[in-house]
């Protein structure tokens, strides 16, 4: 039986638990994309394109994914989502337009009918 280094040991056991941890993360971060809802014309409000409110799910999944478990947009009211993209904006540097669009798609798609 080869004996190996405790170095080569822990190098191996860390590339094996950073990759399982990672695998795991972005399983956790993108499960959630499929019950998120995909804009359609039935959406649509005079405050929202299609088109906004599909590039704002592009945007939440880009954007938020990374970082933590994506809410659905009935989880908080206008008021919260307002506060809580607010307060991210900092730790993703949105622009604007993504921040707006954001707005738009968890806002509009719970109303919009």
């Amino acid at each position: 039986m080869k004996k190996y280094s405790s170095d080569y040991c822990s190098r191996i056991c860390s590339k094996k638990t950073i990759i399982i941890v990672c695998l795991i993360g972005f399983t956790v971060a993108f499960s959630c994309t499929s019950a998120l809802y995909i804009p359609s014309v039935n959406h649509v409000t005079p405050h929202a394109s299609l088109s906004e409110l599909q590039s704002g799910r592009k945007q939440y999944i880009r954007k938020c994914a990374g970082c933590h478990t994506l809410y659905l947009p009935e989880k908080y009211s206008k008021e919260q989502w307002v506060y809580w993209v607010d307060k991210m904006d900092s730790k993703v540097k949105m622009d604007s337009i993504e921040k707006d669009e954001i707005l738009k798609y968890v806002n509009h798609g719970k109303y919009g009918r």
